[in-house]
């Protein structure tokens, strides 16, 4: 058990040991370089020192005071996603970055890795121009930034490398710069088709509303004088019932008519089959 114990504390020591080593502070780093303040400043203020420490392997592209007054007076947002495309997510030196150009040449950044990226904004693509100069350049742009010095190197953890000048993505500055207005100016948007659509307009004034209205049979039903013209206009007052009444047994006098001279003919028809017999008989 001592033994198993004794084993256990040494890794753990060795473990310990092997962290503080491999740790590193960014900030630190670049404070030891004054034209770097700036730079260094903008990843304190966008908050991705914490970032960059947490990660086990990491190139950063530091940009000199002179070129990275160009990014001054962006927005917050604007600043971090640019900060973010220099900082690369793997350890490159020189000589690593020679043979990434030829094998892969375009590398992932931080900004990438943060899902704020359209498409291909995140990745950085490294060249060589000239007389074998190392250059970075975003992918889909054809501006780049030269490789100026490397500062400080920790192999295979941290590399921190000066280049010319910001590497910015294209179409990352209107994008980042509109995305507040348009969040602000979206609802209204929305607010103003639903407070006009032409539908209601057609549902307040709907023609079949007015007919129910004035239905126009109404006003025929109320006077439909045909009847009453009808019933005054013979005789007037009581005597029209009267001939209405009048009408009906004149009805009864045909059809008693009509029964009398059907037995008549019955007689007849009886008399001549009578005459007949006796003429047969005869």
């Amino acid at each position: 058990m001592s033994f198993k114990s004794s084993s256990l504390l040494c890794i753990a020591f060795l473990l310990a040991f092997s962290s503080a080593v491999y740790g590193f502070d960014i900030t630190k780093m670049l404070e030891k370089e004054p034209e770097l303040s700036s730079f260094n400043k903008y990843i304190t203020e966008a908050k991705l020192a914490d970032q960059i420490n947490s990660r086990n392997t990491i190139t950063v592209l530091a940009v000199g005071n002179d070129a990275i007054s160009s990014i001054a007076g962006k927005s917050p947002e604007l600043i971090k996603a640019i900060i973010s495309t220099h900082v690369i997510l793997d350890y490159y030196d020189e000589k690593k970055l020679v043979e990434a150009q030829a094998s892969t040449p375009q590398l992932t950044t931080l900004f990438q890795s943060s899902g704020n990226a359209v498409k291909e904004q995140g990745f950085v693509k490294v060249s060589l121009i000239g007389e074998g100069e190392i250059a970075f350049s975003s992918v889909g742009s054809s501006d780049y930034s030269e490789l100026v010095k490397p500062i400080a190197s920790e192999p295979y953890n941290i590399s921190i490398l000066q280049v010319t000048k910001p590497i910015i993505p294209p179409g990352l500055d209107s994008q980042t710069a509109q995305s507040p207005q348009q969040a602000k100016a979206s609802p209204p948007t929305s607010s103003k088709t639903a407070k006009a659509p032409a539908p209601s307009k057609t549902a307040k004034a709907p023609s079949p509303a007015k007919s129910s209205e004035a239905p126009a049979p109404s006003d025929a039903a109320a006077a439909p004088s045909p009847s009453e013209t009808v019933a005054e206009s013979p005789l007037g007052g009581s005597d029209a019932p009267a001939t209405a009444a009048e009408g009906p047994a004149a009805d009864d006098g045909d059809a008693a008519s009509d029964s009398s001279s059907s037995s008549t003919v019955k007689m007849g028809l009886v008399a001549v089959m009578a005459l007949a017999s006796l003429f047969i008989v005869s």
